[in-house]
């Protein structure tokens, strides 16, 4: 797998420029937006599912739920849709 360190910063600004705090997103929508090649898509699906299993403490959203559904065109693949959510700010104790 090609590691692409920039995932983290690449959902971010995906999310600030639909402007949405919450959202259905995948993979493939992500990779059309940044327009980047196939080879990012199981960086992006790996991070996505990171984030929804744990925090990842630089990133600000998280993965509030995961569903599959079926392509609806031919090859008819299983594909997966995150539920990414804004994660609320950390309060800071003094």
């Amino acid at each position: 797998m090609i590691r692409h360190p920039e995932v983290p910063d690449l959902l971010e600004q995906y999310m600030e420029a639909t402007g949405s705090a919450e959202r259905w997103v995948t993979v493939r929508e992500i990779r059309l937006f940044f327009q980047l090649d196939e080879s990012a898509g199981p960086a992006l699906s790996g991070f996505l599912q990171k984030i929804h299993h744990g925090p990842f403490i630089s990133c600000p959203y998280k993965v509030a739920r995961m569903e599959k559904f079926r392509d609806t065109a031919p090859p008819y693949r299983i594909i997966k849709k995150y539920l990414v959510q804004e994660r609320p700010a950390q309060k800071n104790h003094r």
